[in-house]
């Protein structure tokens, strides 16, 4: 009921936590797509981002930037390193050069830099085990430019995707949870955005 012109007007942005499917109705999928592009922020954390389908083009495409192929299975939660880069954002500023922490770990068709994302940090392949693809027989290496955190414009908007997220200890962890915060700033505040037109 949310995903409608008239409520979603009253906010500066969304966020999808581990939001996964086909869940969003016509109607609501094009409020949606319009608040975003018209300035609104969107902030999509692990599974919402975690479908090996998608039934709407615009969302892995546009919003997300990145399309997932999967995880590892053998395990499927790992130690791996996290390593931040600087951007315009901001977001990421104040937790040094990264830290290492355990999760399901996502790789993605192709890294979203390459789909005009500004990547906040990537993963260190070379710390843990991607494994093979589970819905087929592909490996999950991406090499190394991993991005599992980014931000991009779309339209006058603003996303940020992360793929930490998928244990319940990740939202325990400070330095994960000052990412998320920095980037629920970013992505409300269209005044000082990175993404905000230049005059």
């Amino acid at each position: 009921g949310a995903m409608h012109p008239a409520v979603l007007k009253k906010f500066d942005g969304v966020v999808w936590n581990n939001v996964s499917g086909d869940v969003l109705t016509l109607s609501q999928r094009k409020a949606f797509r319009a608040f975003v592009e018209n300035g609104g922020g969107f902030v999509g954390i692990h599974g919402s981002a975690g479908d090996p389908v998608y039934f709407w083009d615009w969302y892995p495409d546009s919003l997300i930037g990145a399309r997932f192929v999967g995880h590892p299975n053998e395990p499927q939660f790992q130690d791996a390193q996290i390593v931040l880069e600087k951007t315009p954002s901001g977001i990421g500023s104040g937790l040094g050069n990264g830290w290492v922490m355990n999760d399901e770990w996502y790789s993605f068709a192709k890294s979203a830099r390459l789909n005009g994302a500004q990547v906040v940090a990537t993963l260190n392949e070379d710390t843990y085990k991607p494994g093979i693809n589970r819905f087929g027989d592909t490996p999950l290496v991406m090499g190394s430019d991993h991005p599992i955190a980014w931000t991009r414009c779309v339209g006058k908007g603003r996303s940020f995707y992360s793929a930490i997220g998928h244990r319940p200890e990740t939202y325990s962890d400070e330095r994960h949870l000052k990412l998320l915060e920095q980037a629920i700033a970013w992505t409300a505040n269209s005044a000082s955005s990175s993404c905000k037109p230049k005059a």
